[in-house]
């Protein structure tokens, strides 16, 4: 099993798009443990908030019972992603979500946001393919 970081658009994705079902079925099976900040319950409640309302209270519910690890900032985390946002000038939320990866020990974030490619070297940013590849290994 490994643990990955799984930034904010893939959480979402996972609610709208059934060809995530992979992912899906990869975190369901604990061939992957997700873990996901907070921070990540606020930026869904303005994307799917704004679709559907009614939807978004469901589809949070459903995550908060999933297997996914969801993280509460913390000091440690806190003051991690300010210096990760003076350093890099990552947005806040980007910085919050990466320190509780780097903070957690986790190797891997799962994205396609740019903000993250300064830190490869401390949490390295990987696709949904390389994901699932590690997943299988």
């Amino acid at each position: 099993m490994i643990r990955i970081l799984i930034d904010t658009m893939y959480i979402a994705d996972i609610l709208i798009d059934d060809s995530y079902i992979e992912l899906a079925k990869a975190l369901q099976n604990k061939k992957i443990t997700g873990l996901v900040s907070v921070v990540t319950l606020t930026e869904l409640i303005k994307i799917r908030g704004k679709k559907d309302n009614k939807r978004m209270h469901s589809d949070l519910n459903n995550l908060i019972a999933s297997n996914l690890v969801f993280v509460d900032v913390n000091d440690t985390i806190a003051i991690r992603a300010g210096e990760l946002r003076l350093k890099y000038d990552i947005p806040t939320i980007d910085s919050i979500i990466a320190a509780t990866g780097i903070v957690n020990n986790v190797k891997h974030i799962l994205t396609d946001d740019n903000h993250f490619k300064p830190l490869k070297n401390t949490i390295k940013p990987i696709d949904l393919k390389n994901a699932l590849k590690l997943a299988l290994k």
